[in-house]
């Protein structure tokens, strides 16, 4: 079924059964109480920071596995309050649930939905300080409450690949064919019309998404923006149609009762394109990726002029983590040590590397220095590392059940239990062992 982007539209309002979660506690001051407390979006916040404000874990075990229909692409997010949001593919054509309420402490299934298509597995649920989740698929975005009742559906063209808050607490996301959306999270109305980066978009369900997994051009906005919260300013990765490289973008809302988008500048500087979400540095003054030609990317984040770019030697599968301190880790791929880079202000410097750990997952950085990356150890198994961030020491090894092949997204939660979901469909959920 082809959407035509032709007349606006509005959102359709599903009556909910339950009055909402009064307010959870408040979210991290740097995003203005807007994000829940927990690991409240995909890559953690609005900065895209990959990056846990709570003290890590130095020790782990292993607390409990879980194994669903499908494959799973991104990692968990949590409402801080117990219980943890994972978003699967099921199978093809199928009914079967593809968005899960979880049981922090043993896994077991709170409630589940399976009025999302498989392409919701392209985005991680989305969640505010009252309890609510935002997720999209193929189709359109829609919201829940903590207790899984359906509360608005909003139709869209395309899927997104996460959604974000702005600085006034609207929903804003780009699905992977160009255009945006800015919602109104209580009530799913627009705030601001849909805005198209490519001329008469269209999207057909049946296509799927594959190309979104590298950023390649059959999927123009492949990845999840930044956003500021201080100025309103967001970054994407876009790839415009007959063009020889992707690049990233910077767009304003404005603030008050009518935004508006305000265009700010380009820099199509990614051969190749780019698997990586854009992340802002805690200071908001600069903007870090890689490319899919073994490049990391620092940008000025008001001009989107480069300021240096540092060769990692393999393409990168996923984006950067980033501590408050300036340390990058870098995303794994096929062959890519374990390396942590620190920004000199004219160039990046390589702060360690130990080129025996196959990195092949997302560093996860917390509070405390450390990291939690996931290394291969050969014929499609993995393990689990926690490491110093200062040295690349490793502090503790846990092996991850089964033949994981990869993993897409590590994720900590308020408690401290570190969460690693596989490709093929597997959560694993590490606990502190003291």
């Amino acid at each position: 079924m082809n959407h035509a982007f032709g007349r606006r539209r509005s959102a359709t309002f599903v009556a909910a059964s339950a009055a909402l979660l009064a307010a959870a506690p408040a979210a991290s001051a740097a995003d203005d109480a807007v994000y829940g407390p927990g690991w409240s979006a995909v890559h953690a916040d609005a900065s895209n920071s990959d990056y846990h404000a709570g003290p890590g874990p130095s020790d782990l075990t292993l607390a409990w596995s879980r194994r669903f229909v499908g494959m799973i692409n991104l990692g968990p997010t949590s409402d801080g309050a117990g219980q943890v949001y994972v978003t699967t593919s099921g199978t093809a054509g199928s009914k079967e649930c593809r968005l899960h309420a979880l049981d922090r402490a043993t896994g077991e299934t709170i409630w589940c939905s399976d009025i999302l298509d498989r392409l919701a597995v392209s985005s991680a649920p989305l969640l505010d300080p009252q309890g609510r989740l935002f997720i999209g698929d193929g189709t359109a975005m829609r919201a829940f409450d903590r207790k899984g009742t359906l509360l608005w559906t909003y139709p869209i063209i395309g899927a997104p690949l996460s959604a974000q808050f702005t600085p006034a607490g609207d929903l804003l996301f780009i699905t992977h064919v160009g255009v945006i959306y800015v919602l109104d999270r209580e009530t799913g109305a627009e705030r601001i019309a849909p805005h198209p980066l490519v001329p008469d978009p269209s999207f057909d369900p049946s296509q799927g998404a594959v190309a979104c997994m590298r950023g390649l051009p059959a999927c123009p906005s492949a990845n999840t923006p930044a956003i500021d919260m201080k100025s309103g300013r967001f970054y994407f990765t876009f790839w415009t149609p007959g063009t020889p490289a992707a690049g990233i973008r910077a767009m304003r809302i404005t603030p008050g009762p009518a935004p508006r988008l305000v265009e700010e500048w380009v820099n199509d500087s990614l051969p190749g394109g780019s698997a990586a979400s854009p992340d802002l540095s805690a200071d908001g003054t600069r903007v870090y990726l890689t490319d899919n030609h073994g490049t990391l990317h620092a940008l000025d984040a008001a001009t989107g002029r480069s300021l240096w770019t540092l060769p990692i030697g393999y393409e990168s599968g996923g984006s950067v983590s980033l501590s408050p301190e300036g340390v990058i880790m870098p995303a794994g791929g096929r062959d890519a040590p374990l390396l942590a880079i620190v920004d000199r202000g004219k160039h990046g410097e390589l702060l360690w590397k130990n080129a025996d750990l196959n990195n092949f997952g997302i560093a996860t950085q917390a509070a405390g220095s450390r990291a939690y990356p996931t290394i291969s150890t050969g014929q499609a198994t993995a393990d689990l590392l926690v490491v110093d961030t200062r040295s690349g020491a490793v502090l503790d090894r846990e092996t991850i059940p089964g033949k994981p092949i990869f993993t897409v997204g590590t994720t900590l939660d308020t408690d401290g239990t570190v969460y690693v979901p596989t490709i093929r469909g597997e959560l694993h959920a590490f606990k502190p062992a003291r």
